[in-house]
Protein backbone atom coordinates (compact mmCIF):
# COMPACT_ATOMS: atom_id res chain seq x y z
CA UNK A 1 0.00 0.00 0.00
CA UNK A 2 2.87 2.72 0.62
CA UNK A 3 4.97 1.47 -2.20
CA UNK A 4 1.21 2.23 -4.35
CA UNK A 5 1.07 5.55 -2.91
CA UNK A 6 4.73 6.49 -2.74
CA UNK A 7 6.25 4.72 -6.32
CA UNK A 8 2.94 5.46 -8.51
CA UNK A 9 2.39 1.47 -8.33
CA UNK A 10 -1.23 0.08 -8.76
CA UNK A 11 -2.08 -2.87 -6.94
CA UNK A 12 -4.18 -5.64 -8.02
CA UNK A 13 -5.99 -9.06 -7.33
CA UNK A 14 -8.50 -10.79 -8.64
CA UNK A 15 -11.81 -11.91 -6.64
CA UNK A 16 -10.08 -15.77 -6.33
CA UNK A 17 -6.91 -14.46 -4.82
CA UNK A 18 -8.95 -12.04 -2.50
CA UNK A 19 -11.25 -15.53 -0.95
CA UNK A 20 -8.00 -17.47 -0.64
CA UNK A 21 -6.47 -14.93 1.17
CA UNK A 22 -9.12 -14.14 3.18
CA UNK A 23 -9.75 -18.12 3.89
CA UNK A 24 -6.14 -18.54 4.76
CA UNK A 25 -6.38 -15.64 7.45
CA UNK A 26 -8.90 -17.74 8.98
CA UNK A 27 -7.12 -21.04 8.76
CA UNK A 28 -4.03 -19.37 9.87
CA UNK A 29 -6.07 -18.05 13.04
CA UNK A 30 -4.94 -14.39 11.95
CA UNK A 31 -8.80 -13.41 11.25
CA UNK A 32 -12.12 -14.54 13.13
CA UNK A 33 -14.72 -15.98 10.74
CA UNK A 34 -17.19 -12.72 12.08
CA UNK A 35 -14.80 -10.22 10.55
CA UNK A 36 -14.33 -11.91 6.97
CA UNK A 37 -16.93 -9.95 5.44
CA UNK A 38 -16.59 -6.41 6.70
CA UNK A 39 -12.74 -6.47 5.95
CA UNK A 40 -12.93 -8.56 2.51
CA UNK A 41 -16.24 -6.12 1.35
CA UNK A 42 -13.76 -2.28 1.95
CA UNK A 43 -10.10 -4.12 1.20
CA UNK A 44 -9.98 -2.78 -2.13
CA UNK A 45 -11.20 0.57 -1.64
CA UNK A 46 -9.13 1.12 1.53
CA UNK A 47 -6.15 -0.14 0.04
CA UNK A 48 -6.48 1.63 -3.38
CA UNK A 49 -6.47 -1.38 -5.33
CA UNK A 50 -8.33 -3.05 -8.35
CA UNK A 51 -10.25 -5.99 -8.66
CA UNK A 52 -9.94 -7.53 -11.79
CA UNK A 53 -13.01 -9.04 -13.37
CA UNK A 54 -12.11 -9.98 -16.42
CA UNK A 55 -11.69 -14.28 -17.18
CA UNK A 56 -7.90 -14.86 -17.22
CA UNK A 57 -8.36 -18.88 -18.57
CA UNK A 58 -6.92 -17.50 -21.84
CA UNK A 59 -3.99 -17.31 -20.06
CA UNK A 60 -3.58 -20.59 -18.25
CA UNK A 61 -1.95 -22.25 -20.77
CA UNK A 62 1.20 -19.68 -20.90
CA UNK A 63 2.29 -19.97 -17.12
CA UNK A 64 2.23 -23.94 -16.69
CA UNK A 65 5.23 -23.24 -15.63
CA UNK A 66 3.72 -22.30 -12.30
CA UNK A 67 2.64 -24.61 -10.00
CA UNK A 68 -1.66 -25.69 -10.76
CA UNK A 69 -3.28 -24.53 -7.87
CA UNK A 70 -1.32 -20.99 -8.27
CA UNK A 71 -1.63 -20.68 -11.71
CA UNK A 72 -5.18 -18.43 -11.79
CA UNK A 73 -2.75 -15.82 -10.22
CA UNK A 74 -0.01 -15.87 -13.15
CA UNK A 75 -2.39 -15.85 -15.74
CA UNK A 76 -4.08 -12.75 -14.03
CA UNK A 77 -0.86 -11.13 -13.93
CA UNK A 78 -0.26 -12.01 -17.39
CA UNK A 79 -3.41 -10.86 -18.49
CA UNK A 80 -2.76 -7.84 -16.99
CA UNK A 81 1.07 -7.33 -18.69
CA UNK A 82 -0.92 -7.52 -21.80
CA UNK A 83 -3.46 -5.12 -20.86
CA UNK A 84 -1.28 -2.23 -19.36
CA UNK A 85 1.91 -3.16 -21.85
CA UNK A 86 4.60 -3.28 -19.47
CA UNK A 87 6.45 -5.34 -16.60
CA UNK A 88 3.90 -6.39 -13.78
CA UNK A 89 5.64 -7.47 -10.36
CA UNK A 90 4.07 -10.83 -8.86
CA UNK A 91 4.36 -10.31 -5.14
CA UNK A 92 4.06 -13.33 -3.10
CA UNK A 93 5.55 -15.28 -0.29
CA UNK A 94 5.06 -18.91 -2.11
CA UNK A 95 8.70 -18.08 -4.24
CA UNK A 96 8.95 -22.04 -4.86
CA UNK A 97 5.78 -22.55 -7.33
CA UNK A 98 6.50 -19.32 -9.00
CA UNK A 99 9.40 -19.79 -10.94
CA UNK A 100 11.20 -16.20 -11.62
CA UNK A 101 13.05 -17.06 -15.07
CA UNK A 102 10.00 -18.35 -16.96
CA UNK A 103 7.65 -15.37 -15.22
CA UNK A 104 10.59 -12.79 -16.34
CA UNK A 105 9.88 -14.10 -20.05
CA UNK A 106 6.91 -13.45 -19.97
CA UNK A 107 7.24 -9.97 -18.59
CA UNK A 108 6.40 -10.97 -14.71
CA UNK A 109 8.51 -9.95 -12.16
CA UNK A 110 8.48 -12.41 -9.02
CA UNK A 111 9.08 -10.84 -5.88
CA UNK A 112 8.31 -11.55 -1.35
CA UNK A 113 7.92 -8.55 0.32
CA UNK A 114 11.57 -9.52 1.36
CA UNK A 115 12.84 -8.69 -2.00
CA UNK A 116 10.87 -5.99 -3.24
CA UNK A 117 11.51 -3.95 -0.09
CA UNK A 118 15.19 -4.69 -0.61
CA UNK A 119 15.35 -3.02 -4.10
CA UNK A 120 13.56 0.04 -2.92
CA UNK A 121 16.27 0.78 -0.42
CA UNK A 122 18.80 0.06 -3.40
CA UNK A 123 17.30 2.69 -5.42
CA UNK A 124 17.04 5.23 -2.55
CA UNK A 125 18.11 4.53 0.75
CA UNK A 126 16.86 7.52 2.16
CA UNK A 127 13.67 6.74 1.36
CA UNK A 128 13.47 3.51 3.20
CA UNK A 129 12.55 4.42 7.10
CA UNK A 130 9.81 6.87 5.43
CA UNK A 131 8.30 3.74 3.60
CA UNK A 132 8.31 2.08 6.80
CA UNK A 133 6.79 4.63 8.53
CA UNK A 134 4.16 5.23 6.06
CA UNK A 135 3.22 1.76 6.10
CA UNK A 136 3.20 1.32 9.89
CA UNK A 137 0.53 5.13 9.50
CA UNK A 138 -1.41 2.90 6.89
CA UNK A 139 -2.12 0.14 9.26
CA UNK A 140 -2.83 2.24 12.05
CA UNK A 141 -5.36 4.09 10.22
CA UNK A 142 -6.86 0.41 8.87
CA UNK A 143 -7.51 -1.07 12.68
CA UNK A 144 -8.72 2.25 13.37
CA UNK A 145 -11.45 2.44 10.01
CA UNK A 146 -12.39 -1.01 10.50
CA UNK A 147 -11.99 -2.15 13.88
CA UNK A 148 -11.97 -6.19 14.14
CA UNK A 149 -15.31 -7.71 15.83
CA UNK A 150 -13.81 -10.26 17.12
CA UNK A 151 -10.06 -10.47 17.72
CA UNK A 152 -8.19 -13.38 17.30
CA UNK A 153 -5.97 -15.19 20.22
CA UNK A 154 -3.23 -14.34 17.33
CA UNK A 155 -3.87 -10.74 17.64
CA UNK A 156 -4.52 -10.21 21.29
CA UNK A 157 -1.11 -11.82 21.87
CA UNK A 158 1.05 -10.35 18.85
CA UNK A 159 3.52 -7.79 19.74
CA UNK A 160 3.17 -4.52 19.34
CA UNK A 161 3.96 -2.72 16.18
CA UNK A 162 7.30 -0.77 16.26
CA UNK A 163 7.96 2.30 16.87
CA UNK A 164 11.27 2.90 17.04
CA UNK A 165 14.29 2.11 14.89
CA UNK A 166 15.46 -1.10 17.24
CA UNK A 167 11.98 -2.24 17.14
CA UNK A 168 11.77 -2.16 13.58
CA UNK A 169 14.73 -4.47 12.61
CA UNK A 170 13.23 -6.94 15.48
CA UNK A 171 9.79 -6.71 13.64
CA UNK A 172 10.92 -7.05 10.29
CA UNK A 173 13.64 -9.82 11.15
CA UNK A 174 10.23 -11.85 12.79
CA UNK A 175 8.23 -11.29 10.24
CA UNK A 176 10.62 -13.25 7.27
CA UNK A 177 11.94 -9.94 6.09
CA UNK A 178 15.49 -10.57 7.57
CA UNK A 179 17.52 -9.07 4.38
CA UNK A 180 15.72 -5.67 4.62
CA UNK A 181 16.09 -6.06 8.25
CA UNK A 182 20.21 -6.55 7.72
CA UNK A 183 19.92 -4.00 4.74
CA UNK A 184 18.38 -1.23 7.07
CA UNK A 185 21.20 -2.31 9.92
CA UNK A 186 23.55 -1.46 7.69
CA UNK A 187 22.06 1.95 6.55
CA UNK A 188 21.30 3.25 9.91
CA UNK A 189 25.09 2.26 10.70
CA UNK A 190 27.00 4.18 8.00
Amino acid sequence: MSLASHRAASLYWTPVIEHECFRNLVRLNRLHPDDVQAQQRSLALRMGAHVLDQDHTAYLADVRCVDEKDRHVAAAALALRHCVNQPVALLTWNLKDFPRKNLLKLGIVRYNLDELAVELVKCCQADACDLLNASLANLHHLLVSEPLVAPTDYQTKAKPLPSSEQEWTDFLARNKMHRLSSCLQWVNVS
